[in-house]
């Protein structure tokens, strides 16, 4: 049956509307490679978009892992286990009908295509109504999972195929954060490695000069590393230093950084931080080393760190991330040189 003319004009108003849109909701994707971020704007965006009050995203934990995990920030959903319980494996028919046909279905569609499954279950489980498959360079690397409508009845196709164009771009912009995360983060700590750190510090000591702004910068050390490895095995000094990682992720204000500087050397970049602040982050990060315990086969290992503190000085550090540095490292190396377990600032340190 064809449309009136009035319906066809709101028809295609209706469309207009709905790609101008999708341009907006690739601008926001695209404009940010922070991974945390993206799978929270997708969900948002999928809410703002549908009338549901419930959102969730199955994503590969890994770039190589063979299998879909619930991540922890769904919408609305209650559940009854804790989200890593909630996978589906990649070689299942729910993700094997995605890789042939992109186009989202409904908990019924899903029995229909793909029939009974265990992965299936889980979602049913959820309380799952429609299934949209999260693709990237012809790959399922997620799925969207929405709740009922709020009001009640079936998703429209115009919706559907609304969500499935919203994947397909949030898809990319999700996996390119993912290699990005990858390239610029140490796995073993998961904390910033040296090349961002610095790309990262220059950046934020640019912006101090310009806006005349106090920036901080922490340069820590584990003290008397070395003996971990030669005492307990070189696994046990990684277990150190992921302790110690998370204790600095865990000590960030959100505007903060913290970065591996090389070996057991971590540092901590602080925008906005004066000299007392940042000798009060350092005395913090020592404190709860000194009062932790790292464990490793049975034995109990005490760390204690060394903290070096230097702030901005325009005239000097105008130009190059490299006189900030090392007057961080001088600081440090006061420390180390009168009994460690301690925090000095360059300007308290003597010469």
């Amino acid at each position: 049956m064809s449309l009136s003319v009035p319906d066809e004009i709101q028809h295609y108003e209706k469309k207009i509307y709905d790609l101008r849109q999708l341009i907006e909701i690739s601008r926001a994707l695209n404009s940010t490679l922070d991974y945390e971020y993206l799978i929270q704007a997708v969900l948002d965006m999928c809410l703002a978009q549908v009338q549901t009050l419930r959102a969730a995203l199955f994503l590969t934990p890994e770039l190589d892992s063979d299998e879909l995990q619930l991540v922890s920030g769904y919408k609305g959903f209650e559940l009854n286990q804790e989200p890593e319980s909630y996978r589906i494996p990649l070689e299942s028919p729910l993700v094997s009908y995605f890789l042939q046909n992109n186009r989202s279905l409904t908990i019924k569609e899903v029995e229909e295509h793909v029939g009974e499954d265990p992965s299936v279950q889980i979602i049913r489980s959820m309380g799952v109504e429609l299934i949209v498959p999260l693709k990237s360079k012809g790959k399922v690397i997620g799925l969207i999972v929405l709740g009922e409508k709020a009001v009640g009845g079936e998703y429209p196709d115009d919706e559907r195929r609304f969500l499935v164009d919203l994947a397909s771009l949030g898809g990319v912009a999700v996996d390119n954060a993912r290699l990005y995360e990858r390239a610029t983060v140490d796995m073993m700590t998961g904390l910033k490695n040296h090349a961002y750190f610095q790309s990262r510090f220059r950046e934020e000591r640019e912006r101090a000069v310009r806006r005349k702004t106090p920036l901080a910068l922490l340069l820590t050390d584990v003290d008397k590393f070395k003996n971990f490895n030669d005492t307990y095995g070189h696994q046990a000094g990684d277990e150190v230093l992921k302790a110690v990682a998370r204790v600095l992720i865990d000590s960030a204000r959100h505007s903060d950084f913290a970065a591996r500087y090389g070996g057991e050397e971590f540092c901590m970049v602080m925008p906005g931080a004066d000299e007392e602040t940042a000798l009060e982050m350092g005395e913090t990060v020592r404190k709860r080393i000194e009062e932790m315990t790292v464990e490793h086969e049975g034995k109990e290992m005490k760390v204690t760190l060394s903290v070096g503190v230097a702030v901005l000085d325009v005239e000097q550090d105008g130009k190059t991330n490299k006189t900030m540095i090392e007057r961080a490292d001088q600081a440090l190396y006061v420390c180390k040189r009168n009994g460690r377990n301690q925090v000095r600032s360059y300007s308290s340190a003597p010469a």
